[in-house]
C-alpha cells in the first residue's frame, strides 16, 4: 500500500510539472530582475566628496556648506557625489540620507575618526586631496581635477565674510 501511494504522488508531480512546462515558460527574466532588484545596494566612494564633521552646526561645517555652494552646478555637470557625515547621524548624499550606511564605519574607512575633514576620492578610489580646513569652491574643483565650467564671481558682488574669517584665520 505505501509503495502503491508513493508511486502515485511521484505521478502527480511529474505529471504537474509538465503541465506547468506546457503552458507557459517560467519567466526567468523577470525572476532575475526581481532578484536584483533585492539585492542590498553596493557603496562606492568613488567620484566623491566627503565633507565630515563633529556637528551639523559646527563651524566648520557651516562654514564649508557656504563655501561649496558655488560649486554644486560643477559637481552635478562632472557626476560627483557629496556625502556629509556629522557626528553619529546618518550620513547625507546629495542631501538625501542613506540609511544603511553606519557613520562610524565610514569615519574609519576614511580615517576621520575625530575633527573635520574635506576628502575628495576620484574614478580609480584613490584621496586625491584630504584636507582638516574648509575649503574655497574653487579650490575643490580645480584640486579634484573637475573639468565643469566655474564662475566664482557668480553671486558674489561684495566681498564674502566667510572668506574674510577665512583669511584671517
Amino acid at each position: 500500500m505505501g509503495l502503491t501511494l508513493l508511486i502515485i504522488a511521484v505521478c502527480i508531480i511529474f505529471g504537474l510539472a509538465a503541465w506547468f512546462a506546457a503552458h507557459d515558460p517560467l519567466p526567468v527574466s523577470s525572476i532575475r530582475a526581481a532578484i536584483k532588484d533585492a539585492e542590498p545596494k553596493r557603496f562606492s566612494p568613488r567620484r566623491t566628496l566627503f565633507v565630515i564633521g563633529p556637528a551639523a552646526n559646527a563651524h566648520a561645517c557651516r562654514i564649508q556648506r557656504k563655501l561649496l555652494r558655488p560649486a554644486i552646478a560643477a559637481l552635478i555637470a562632472e557626476d560627483v557625489s557629496v556625502i556629509e557625515v556629522y557626528g553619529q547621524n546618518r550620513p547625507r548624499k546629495n542631501g538625501e540620507p542613506m540609511q544603511w550606511l553606519d557613520a562610524s564605519l565610514l569615519r574609519h574607512a576614511l580615517d576621520a575618526e575625530e575633527g573635520f575633514f574635506v576628502i575628495y576620492v576620484d574614478d580609480a578610489g584613490k584621496t586625491v586631496f584630504r584636507r582638516e580646513a574648509p575649503m574655497l569652491a574653487r579650490d575643490i574643483v580645480e584640486r579634484a581635477g573637475l573639468k565643469a565650467a566655474f564662475d566664482p564671481d557668480i553671486g558674489q558682488g561684495k566681498k564674502s565674510l566667510v572668506l574674510r574669517k577665512l583669511r584671517a584665520a
